[in-house]
């Protein structure tokens, strides 16, 4: 069984590469092969790096505003997935307390005209989903003019936490109803609440996973005559 390779050194590695490609050896057939005896991508990357950096007798340039890039997405991704959250529990708080006006609970006699907390949810509403609207277009215009984006780490990563959350809450909604009618609790209010917490949490996985399985789209280059 094949050991794993040292992370800490590539002498070896930049050694091989330049010796397989002094024999004819192609770069991508070089990579291929290395990665298939279980070398990190990242360390080929480092090592082919180190090579081309011999072979011209210059630094690998550093693209401007890269790091800067990420942070900024990070940012802008954080920022959307908190407005997302702030907005559809608001729109979600309202929904329960219309429903609990419409079929008051008999048992609880200590029913309050809930107006504090209808202004609270409205104006967490009207203040995210706007912001969450202007940042989901922000999105969107990157990725339509920087196509790489669509591969983007940060983009991965936090859509898909996104939809681990919306995972979470639709699972902990459906062991809620098991477990109402197990005991034989259920009711129309709590049918309807069960309702809307899947809805709002279904609309969001659906537009996340089609969101985040998305492409590039092949871009129309115009020909002038």
């Amino acid at each position: 069984m094949a050991t794993s390779p040292p992370s800490d050194d590539r002498t070896d590695l930049v050694d091989f590469i330049q010796v397989a490609r002094s024999r004819g050896a192609s770069d991508e057939f070089i990579s291929q092969l290395l990665r298939a005896y279980g070398w990190p991508q990242r360390q080929i990357e480092r090592a082919f790096f180190q090579v081309y950096e011999g072979l011209t007798g210059r630094p690998l340039p550093t693209p401007r505003g890269s790091s800067g890039e990420m942070a900024r997405d990070a940012f802008l991704y954080l920022l959307a997935f908190i407005t997302l959250v702030i907005w559809t529990q608001a729109l979600g708080e309202m929904a329960f307390v219309f429903i609990e006006h419409l079929i008051p609970d008999q048992l609880n006699q200590s029913y309050q005209e809930p107006y504090w907390q209808v202004s609270f949810a409205l104006s967490r509403l009207l203040v995210a989903y706007p912001v969450y609207l202007v940042l989901m277009g922000q999105l969107n215009r990157d990725l339509a003019s920087n196509r790489e984006k669509y591969f983007s780490g940060v983009r991965k990563w936090l859509t898909y936490l996104t939809l681990w959350v919306a995972a979470l809450i639709a699972l902990g909604t459906l062991i809620a109803l098991l477990t109402s009618l197990l005991r034989g609790e259920v009711s129309l209010r709590l049918w309807l609440k069960i309702l809307v917490i899947l809805v709002i949490d279904g609309g969001v996985l659906w537009y996340y996973s089609h969101w985040v399985s998305q492409g590039p789209g092949a871009k129309i280059r115009r020909v002038n005559p």
